[in-house]
């Protein structure tokens, strides 16, 4: 830890990191091409709905954005002088911004991807790895599970803790609990929304349902 850092240091790393967590990058995107994600899909602004409902180009160009938001946040905290566990700040700022966006009226999506990038910031080389087995898993498994991204995120971080635990490595434990506890964190956020929000599922489920006999009868017309 940095002794020159104080809490107005703190606090304005966190704010800095807010804001570029806030940034609506999948609501702008989904805009662009004419939907607005909070009212299709999972009703989220993330890169998953945004795969899902527009493109996977989009997705992909989402996802990108996402993780630079939660880099720049990082590089932004260590020029103020931050590091190690002083990390964290930064790393949950940019989180909370991303689910209660103030330039979407306090709606967003879950931050698996932006936690991704505040990670990789603090740790490049050891998350990368897990982000790239986690995203590989998320796009095989993305028509075959319910929250792919957050699944990729948690099969990512269980890479990211083994490899932060093997002998000789350098890591701060505490800094792998932080980061941990906010993907715990994340997942239960998740969890909470779709349980608020289980009418706008069962409603698509339900429209998906009454389409398919037609679907088929138009295909064997």
């Amino acid at each position: 830890m940095n002794p020159d850092v104080t809490f107005n240091t703190l606090l304005l790393s966190a704010a800095i990191a807010f804001v570029l967590g806030a940034l609506p990058v999948a609501y702008t995107i989904g805009r662009l091409n004419g939907i607005n994600v909070f009212k299709v899909g999972s009703r989220q602004a993330g890169a998953t709905n945004i795969w899902r409902e527009v493109s996977r180009k989009q997705g992909v160009i989402v996802t990108i954005f996402d993780a630079t938001k939660g880099v720049t946040a990082i590089v932004m905290a260590r020029q103020l002088g931050l590091e190690g566990v002083e990390l964290l700040v930064p790393t949950f700022a940019a989180v909370a911004g991303h689910w209660n966006s103030p330039f979407t009226k306090f709606k967003g999506g879950d931050g698996v991807v932006t936690l991704m990038g505040t990670s990789i910031g603090i740790y490049p080389m050891v998350v990368f790895l897990g982000l790239l087995i986690g995203t590989i898993f998320s796009a095989v498994m993305n028509r075959k599970l319910n929250y792919p991204s957050l699944w990729g995120g948690i099969v990512g971080y269980a890479v990211f803790i083994g490899l932060s635990f093997r002998p000789g490595s350098d890591i701060d434990p505490n800094v792998v609990y932080g980061l941990a506890g906010m993907g715990l964190a994340i997942m239960l956020h998740s969890m909470y929304f779709h349980k608020r929000h289980r009418d706008y599922f069962r409603i698509e489920e339900s429209a998906e349902d009454d389409a398919e006999p037609t679907f088929r009868q138009d295909r064997l017309g």
